[in-house]
């Protein structure tokens, strides 16, 4: 067993093409989300998935309204750009 963030950072590096094939699925809500490994660095990994917009809405229409979803919904509707000026 690995236990130490160096040597699973080594072994992360050295198995990088076939570790990028894998998935970390995520409990959001009710429902479980798969994200793709899409990067392997030297100081973290990157996760990735993609989310359509109209998957979006389905999922809200369906009843889900506190998954992934909802969550990427609500950040767009709150957005505000920042007044560069107020620095």
């Amino acid at each position: 067993m690995i236990d130490n963030a160096d040597d699973l950072r080594d072994k992360a590096n050295e198995f990088k093409i076939g570790l990028k094939k894998q998935y970390v699925n995520i409990p959001i809500g009710d429902e479980e989300y798969g994200f793709r490994i899409s990067g392997i660095g030297a100081k973290s990994v990157k996760l990735e998935k993609y989310v359509k917009f109209d998957d979006i809405f389905e999922a809200i229409e369906s009843g889900n309204d506190n998954g992934l979803e909802a969550m990427i919904k609500q950040i767009i509707e709150d957005y505000e750009e920042e007044d560069e000026d107020e620095e």
